[in-house]
């Protein structure tokens, strides 16, 4: 796909799907690009807010899960030869979170990111859109639809006076909505794809980029290996919309394929991706049953729950950085080097999945 336009206005859901990460990973290259001004990055003062309040909340929730560990994990502390010392620092949450507002502040306040201002956008343009449903609003429209309303109109105008398109980074649907109705903007699901999208038209990068495919697919074989050494070990958890809490006892992979790569980063020695797989697998649940069980308050326990066994069938996606080598640009030194999943824990979506098996 041509890169279209320089201008690039990324909405808060999007730099939260990458946790925040600012300087790091996703991030990082994010934030070369806006230096070397391959992109010209926008952002409005709303959108800077919304994320120094997560920042904020993403500290304080860091710290006290670091401070359970440290109640929970203190006998590790016997074993500095093991885990290599650290563990257990005193860190506050107002510490955590300068660090994280200096790092952001790197990207935004660099002199190159522009800060847009909502001042200037007619109120009465967004109520008309809000009572006519139109698109970020519909008809149960929340409140928390009315920064996102502000932030592109203010984002649009500045677009429109300069007579450029302009690239919406946003997994939200809504914004994507908007995007699609607006023939100014060029709308993209995440930040992967708009750093995938400017790496292949960068002409230093062109042929980079199309050696380091062909590597890939020579190293495809050894990169789902390692996919599927991961995630037999890993911790699955269901979500559902049903009111039963069912309990996990077994998973079995049947496949594991690559859906879709994004090129993050690329040099004659590396590159980074992001890749997503899909995972086909079967998980059988134990349901617990209680609407027949009797409440013991002597020995404060139910008693005649009743305990069903259920299999579902289950395709999912899940998301990983990959590293992968070829020093001095050569095949003969192809080598995978890192694959890291981007969640520790993977869901497992029981209203989408095909129910195969009931036994008692």
């Amino acid at each position: 796909m041509e890169l279209q336009t320089r201008l690039v206005f990324i909405d808060t859901s999007a730099y939260e799907t990458k946790k925040l990460q600012f300087g790091h990973f996703v991030l990082g290259r994010l934030q070369v690009l806006v230096e070397e001004e391959k992109i010209h990055l926008l952002i409005t003062d709303i959108v800077r807010s919304e994320i120094e309040l997560h920042l904020k909340k993403y500290a304080e929730a860091a710290v006290r899960e670091h401070k359970n560990f440290r109640k929970n994990g203190s006998f590790l502390c016997l074993a500095d030869e093991v885990t290599g010392g650290g563990l257990f620092p005193e860190i506050t949450s107002d510490a955590v979170l300068n660090a994280a507002i200096r790092k952001f502040c790197a990207l935004v306040d660099n002199g190159l990111t522009e800060i847009v201002s909502v001042a200037a956008v007619n109120p009465k343009q967004i109520f008309d859109d809000y009572f006519s449903g139109a698109a970020p609003f519909h008809r149960e429209a929340k409140k928390s639809e009315f920064p996102d309303a502000f932030s592109l109109a203010a984002v649009d105008a500045v677009a429109r006076s300069r007579h450029h398109k302009l690239y919406v980074v946003s997994d939200d649907g809504d914004m994507a909505a908007v995007a699609e109705a607006n023939d100014n903007f060029i709308h993209l699901k995440s930040i992967d794809a708009l750093l995938d999208l400017v790496n292949r038209n960068d002409e230093e990068l062109a042929e980079l980029s199309t050696f380091a495919d062909s590597v890939l697919e020579q190293l495809q074989g050894d990169v789902i290996r390692m996919a599927w050494e991961q995630l037999y070990d890993a911790e699955f958890m269901p979500i559902s919309s049903d009111e039963y809490d069912p309990v996990i006892y077994e998973t079995q992979i049947s496949s594991i394929s690559i859906s879709e790569v994004q090129l993050i980063d690329v040099n004659k020695d590396d590159a980074t991706y992001e890749v997503t797989f899909k995972v086909d697998l079967t998980a059988s649940y134990d349901y617990e049953d209680y609407s027949r069980a009797n409440w013991d308050k002597e020995d404060r326990v139910y008693y005649g729950v009743e305990v069903s066994n259920h299999s579902y069938r289950h395709q999912e996606q899940y998301t990983a950085t990959l590293e992968i080598g070829f020093m001095d640009g050569l095949r003969a030194n192809a080598e995978f080097q890192m694959l890291s999943f981007d969640d520790s824990i993977f869901y497992l979506d029981l209203d989408n999945a095909e129910h195969i098996e009931n036994s008692n």
